[in-house]
């Protein structure tokens, strides 16, 4: 009889125990699933990875959704407490995917015109964008050359909403804007002409309507002809022969992931309330060559505030 009395009381008793004292709290992981082997995710992957304090199970989506058909179903048999996808095609794959189960968070990062894949449709996507904030570009612009004042763009309508916050930012800088909508590649040559008398710089949007291996080949020739500073949002563009470029440190996007991932995880901020964020960290990239080539003086204030300097 006591036995049985015994048996009861430790029954009761295990009942009012928290489970955490008797079964480990089960740490799921963050699935990181990143685009393709671009060596452009190998910095923020590692960085996210060294400082989230959590586990993580690396996926490469290998640039096609058909490459791995089992990769959705091994990534949700991890049971993820957040996805963090890395590049367009991971986020776009991971917002798709999750349409379905919308309790699982969604972190992108390195998403170029974020806006033009519609990422912010669903409740439970965040992100970092993939360009400069404007008025960080536009303040940049003013150390690096005072004088200008009119700056051109053309834009499609992949990048009517960047063209408007980046009208609202150049006004703060007492910079005027002059835009020009294309809904073809072959138009860019045409208005480009259009919009020289009217500017004395040059401003190239992260557009895939604008950017073109074809229109940047041609600017950079027209930009030195004219004699044109040329300015664009990613180091590629420099290294291909424009004057400056304005846009994200990609060694910072990694540890920002990871601070955002931790508010979602730790702290239970809603994704919808973080919404999409501009990167903190910021490269300066200025090709010297080009610079004496349209007679632009750099003075020293512009060369100490740049990251790179190609000659």
């Amino acid at each position: 009889m006591r036995s049985k009395i015994f048996l009861l009381l430790l029954a009761v008793l295990c009942e009012q125990l928290p489970v955490s004292l008797y079964a480990a709290d089960i740490d799921y992981p963050i699935a990181l699933l990143f685009s393709d082997n671009e060596s452009v995710y190998q910095g923020p992957m590692k960085a996210f990875r060294t400082e989230i304090d959590h586990p993580v199970h690396v996926f490469n989506l290998q640039g096609d959704i058909k490459k791995d058909p089992t990769l959705k179903r091994r990534i949700f048999s991890t049971n993820p407490r957040l996805i963090f996808a890395l590049g367009a095609k991971a986020a776009f794959t991971a917002k798709l995917w999750t349409r379905e189960h919308q309790d699982i968070p969604v972190l992108f990062a390195l998403v170029l015109n974020w806006q033009r894949y519609k990422l912010m449709d669903q409740k439970n996507m965040a992100g970092i964008a993939g360009e400069i904030a404007p008025g960080t570009t536009f303040a940049n612009i003013t150390v690096f050359s005072p004088d200008i004042k009119r700056i051109g763009v053309i834009y499609s309508a992949h990048s009517e909403k960047a063209l408007q916050q980046a009208k609202e930012a150049a006004e703060i800088f007492n910079i005027e804007l002059y835009g020009k909508k294309i809904n073809r590649s072959k138009d860019f040559k045409r208005s480009f002409k259009k919009l020289r008398g009217q500017v004395d710089a040059f401003l190239v949007l992260n557009d895939p309507v604008i950017y073109t291996l074809e229109n940047m080949d041609w600017l950079k020739i027209r930009c030195i002809k004219e004699k044109l500073p040329c300015i664009g949002q990613s180091k590629n563009i420099v290294e291909h022969g424009l004057v400056l470029s304005i846009n994200p440190d990609i060694a910072d996007i990694g540890s920002q992931a990871a601070s955002i991932a931790k508010n979602i995880i730790n702290r239970h901020q809603r994704t919808d309330y973080i919404g999409v964020m501009p990167p903190l960290g910021t490269q300066i990239i200025i090709n010297r060559t080009t610079a004496k080539r349209i007679g632009l003086i750099l003075h020293q204030a512009s060369l100490d505030m740049a990251t790179q300097v190609i000659d």
